[in-house]
């Protein structure tokens, strides 16, 4: 289940055999990756400023998911580890969200994504909530309580634990709801699912980040992409100056210690924190 990632070792630059290429959200690029991490206390409760407690570089094809472990064992070290870390989905994982609280007594807030199968985003169909599993006996019934044949346990494309539950052709062919369950005319229906503890985490999270509680609970995170954007405007953190990861993560070092000065300048001299900028088009459809 498992596909290889020639990415991850492939030369990507001639004057940098160190940088590597990434696409993410449409914009590709060649090099590496900052991930950044600040403290988000309320100022007037804290009364602390904002500041950047970590930063990690890796090259551009490291899965996010993966430095998580990286930090919290460097802000453990430095005595900074936070009660409650707000993450990004792409840093949110089953596995995290459900070994964090008992291995770090660290809360992990972050979105996880949703179920993404054709029924689910169409809102026909079966979806995997129609199926009931029986995690002991390592089968699953199908909505007309047709049994599946095969359990397979491994990992996903990103090496994470998964099991793979599918139902005979014989089972599927001849069955009269088959084009809301699947759309394979080879195979018969196909759920690919967590283990158990880290299947009913994501359904719990799934159910809860649709709750205005937990969107309110969540949105400051969203000052971290203004820390993103002052890395860029203010340091140019978008394009390295050097050649190599170390060079470049001791730059990325730099950059987060010149915006902390910065903060820090403007704590001590009361300069309040800037309000978000709404555009023109946001703010005509907030008036009308």
């Amino acid at each position: 289940m498992r596909v290889h990632d020639e990415t991850s070792s492939m030369v990507a630059s001639p004057y940098d055999p160190e940088a590597r290429y990434a696409k993410k959200r449409g914009s590709a690029w060649v090099g590496y990756k900052i991930h950044l991490s600040e403290s988000c206390d309320d100022p007037g409760s804290s009364g602390r400023p904002h500041l950047v407690t970590h930063v990690v570089t890796t090259d551009a094809t490291v899965n996010d998911a993966t430095v998580v472990e990286e930090v919290h064992d460097r802000l453990t070290s430095k005595g900074l580890l936070p009660g409650e870390h707000l993450l990004d989905a792409g840093y949110t994982s089953a596995e995290l969200l459900l070994t964090a609280p008992t291995t770090r007594g660290v809360s992990v807030v972050g979105p996880v994504r949703s179920n993404n199968t054709r029924q689910s985003a169409s809102g026909e169909g079966f979806g995997k909530s129609a199926f009931t599993i029986n995690w002991q006996a390592k089968h699953a019934l199908c909505p007309t309580g047709a049994t599946s044949r095969y359990w397979t346990e491994g990992v996903d494309n990103n090496g994470r634990d998964a099991i793979r539950i599918r139902f005979a052709t014989a089972t599927c062919a001849p069955c009269p709801v088959r084009d809301q369950c699947t759309r394979s005319t080879q195979y018969g229906r196909q759920l690919t699912v967590r283990p158990q503890e880290q299947d009913a985490v994501l359904e719990r999270v799934r159910a809860e980040q649709s709750t205005d509680e937990w969107k309110d609970r969540y949105a400051a995170r969203a000052g971290v992409e203004g820390t993103i954007h002052q890395a860029v405007a203010t340091a140019g953190v978008r394009r390295t100056r050097y050649i190599g990861l170390a060079k470049t993560r001791l730059a990325h070092i730099l950059t987060a210690t010149a915006i902390n000065l910065i903060r820090l300048d403007a704590w001590w001299n009361e300069t309040p924190l800037a309000r978000t900028r709404i555009s023109q088009l946001a703010a005509l459809d907030l008036a009308a």
